[in-house]
């Protein structure tokens, strides 16, 4: 009799407020994106906005005492632009340096553009596009946006499995 072991991996998603928490959310519990993360189990948290350190350091602080397989922390990149204008690519090296057991993704400017990009340009509410992205999940799935999301599970998930073996 062969026995099937379902193994499930844990994985903290932090967003940088509230609504980018409920968007992760949302995302998430997607039948689709359920799909390609059936071995993992999720736990959400969020700052209240601030620069990507002061991000990164709350996302620390959240995680510190659990032993998550993987820390997916999302940041906006137009902060880290507007503050450090001309060194921000320097900055960004040295925040995924210091934070190296995160796997940022990098939002281009902020999540509700990374939405409106996959979607079109619309100028409605955090909510609505949520809503929206909902309704348009074909088109939200073949986004650049989505792929960097699932990469870092996927990746780890093999990295994990090999490990079981």
């Amino acid at each position: 009799m062969n026995i099937i072991k379902r193994v499930r991996y844990s994985c903290f998603v932090f967003g940088e407020g509230g609504k980018d928490k409920k968007f992760l959310r949302t995302l998430i519990d997607l039948e689709k994106f359920r799909f390609h993360t059936k071995k993992w189990t999720f736990n959400y948290g969020n700052a209240s906005g601030g620069s990507a350190k002061s991000i990164l350091e709350k996302c620390h602080k959240e995680v510190s005492g659990y032993d998550y397989h993987l820390i997916l922390c999302f940041i906006d990149l137009d902060d880290l632009k507007h503050d450090f204008p001309r060194t921000w690519k320097n900055e960004k090296r040295e925040l995924e340096e210091k934070y190296c057991n995160f796997k940022i993704i990098w939002q281009l400017n902020n999540s509700e553009d990374e939405i409106k990009k996959v979607l079109g340009n619309m100028d409605v509410s955090k909510n609505m596009l949520n809503k929206i992205a909902k309704e348009k999940i074909k088109k939200f799935i073949n986004s650049d946006f989505w792929k960097r999301i699932l990469e870092p599970i996927k990746t780890k998930e093999k990295e994990l499995d090999q490990k079981e073996e």
